[in-house]
């Protein structure tokens, strides 16, 4: 039962005696879907200044804005949980393909690739759109209000006292495992014992299964997940969308393999484990990025053709490859089963990540990057919701914005209700669609036709300017 304003003393509303000279916008019979995976309702929305000042019908009331959102679907802003910009923030034009897929906050550092602390202070004033930071094991980023203390389990594990810390902060272990491959069950079962150890909230960054043909082995991880629930240990996870990973070009080798100490024997070693790895996978692991145009041809090819072309076997491809383009030079692998993704996503602690840097829409003549830059948040309502029907649209939206909020403590962040902030994407549930794809991967979803950050229209809605009303979030 929605309330009126003047019974509402919470509501932003009641402080003001002429409410009408001081509404920003109003979403005239929006098809509210508020984060709660409740099923949605038909009304207006109001905002003042940052955030929702009033659901209800706001026919009386003036506003510097009115949108029509008849036959729309208005949800919480999306949160990406799972996000690999670093230097980009310092690019706000890099944040362009957040925004156009209805991304308004975005969760850094997980698998230890993000800002520092120090880095982060720099982008005050300068954010298209919301950013919480994972911390790397430094006590003055957790103390600094990190949403959460990352794990690699094939780097250094954070030290005790920076579990410690990390405990009484109420932040959850952000884990990379060790293992997403046959040993699937061992790595997660070490995530597992960590996490009951410290006694602390266990997520799981980019949950899958590579290059696996036991379909029954995501089913047992579920179980293995359901059974430490039941017991009281909160466990969740993350996923994109897609069936191919990407990977640095070093991962095809050991990493103590390196250009500047080889010999024969070495590499003659190096190529004989790659062939054991993926001697039968190289059709299905492609190069994303050359040096310049005289690579051209390459760019996009899969190992096994740039082998064919070049007259080798693909184990020395591979390894004339990362001779002439460096350990860093991205993969993308064919590597999952969209089965098991779908399977992942029916779990209820399950959300999604990018697991990729938010992108501007330029482009790199010399870099193909993974479409899940541009399109993993449409792609779950096309081709999960719609196609599939893996979900329903209300559970992805909680999926997409109430799950990660409360997961990473982001308070007033993820759900529609009066008080909160307005973060908010404006959508058609029967067009929104991804369009990027692994070979035009730059291009930009359809069916969304607004996104406000903090109340503020970054996306869609006309404004003159490019606006920042974007924010470090700190976990308080």
């Amino acid at each position: 039962m929605l309330v009126s304003v003047d019974a509402n003393p919470m509501s932003p509303l009641s402080s003001f005696r002429k409410p009408s000279k001081l509404l920003k916008v109003i979403f005239e019979k929006a098809s509210i879907v508020d984060g709660s995976g409740g099923r949605r309702f038909s009304t207006d929305l109001a905002l003042i200044g940052e955030r929702i000042a009033r659901i209800g019908d706001c026919s009386g009331l003036e506003a510097r804005q009115r949108i029509d959102a008849r036959a729309l679907v208005l949800a919480p802003g999306f949160i990406d949980v799972h996000a690999r910009s670093k230097q980009r923030w310092f690019e706000p034009r890099s944040s362009a393909g957040s925004l156009a897929q209805g991304i308004t906050t975005a969760i850094d550092g997980a698998c230890n690739n993000g800002l520092s602390v120090e880095q982060a202070s720099e982008l005050r004033g300068s954010l298209r759109l919301n950013l919480a930071l994972v911390g790397s094991g430094r006590r003055e980023e957790i103390e600094r209000g990190a949403c959460g203390l990352g794990v690699r389990f094939d780097d250094a594990v954070p030290s005790e006292e920076a579990l410690r810390v990390a405990k009484g902060a109420g932040i959850p272990l952000v884990v990379h495992l060790r293992d997403r491959e046959r040993a699937l069950l061992a790595a997660l079962d070490e995530a597992l014992a960590l996490a009951r150890r410290c006694e602390m909230p266990l997520h799981i960054s980019h949950f899958s299964y590579a290059y696996g043909a036991d379909r029954a082995l995501v089913h047992v991880a579920l179980e293995r997940i359901d059974a430490q629930r039941a017991r009281g240990l909160p466990v969740s996870c993350d996923l994109f969308p897609y069936i191919a990973d990407e990977a640095p070009l070093g991962e095809l080798f050991s990493p103590a393999f390196g250009a500047s100490d080889r010999n024969d024997e070495t590499a003659l070693a190096a190529m004989l484990s790659a062939r054991l790895h993926y001697g039968e996978r190289w059709a299905s692991i492609w190069l994303r990025g050359v040096r310049d145009e005289r690579d051209l041809a390459d760019l996009g090819a899969s190992i096994e053709a740039i082998a064919a072309r070049r007259h080798i076997s693909c184990e020395r491809a591979a390894l004339a490859l990362f001779d002439e383009l460096g350990a860093e030079a991205p993969l993308l692998h064919r590597c999952l089963n969209e089965e098991d993704v779908a399977t992942l996503l029916s779990a209820d602690f399950t959300c999604v990540g990018t697991a990729d840097a938010s992108s501007s829409f330029d482009g790199d003549p010399f870099r193909l990057p993974h479409p899940r830059a541009f399109g993993s948040f449409p792609r779950l309502f096309s081709r999960f919701v719609r196609v599939r029907q893996t979900l329903s649209l209300e559970e992805a939206v909680r999926r997409c914005s109430a799950l990660p909020a409360r997961i990473f403590g982001l308070r007033d962040r993820g759900e529609i209700r009066e008080g909160a902030f307005a973060d908010l994407v404006l959508f058609d549930e029967k067009t929104i669609a991804d369009t990027a794809t692994y070979d035009s991967p730059v291009r930009a979803p359809i069916g969304i036709r607004a996104v406000f950050v903090n109340g503020t229209a970054v996306h869609g809605v006309p404004t003159g300017e490019i606006a920042y009303p974007g924010r470090i979030l700190e976990k308080r």
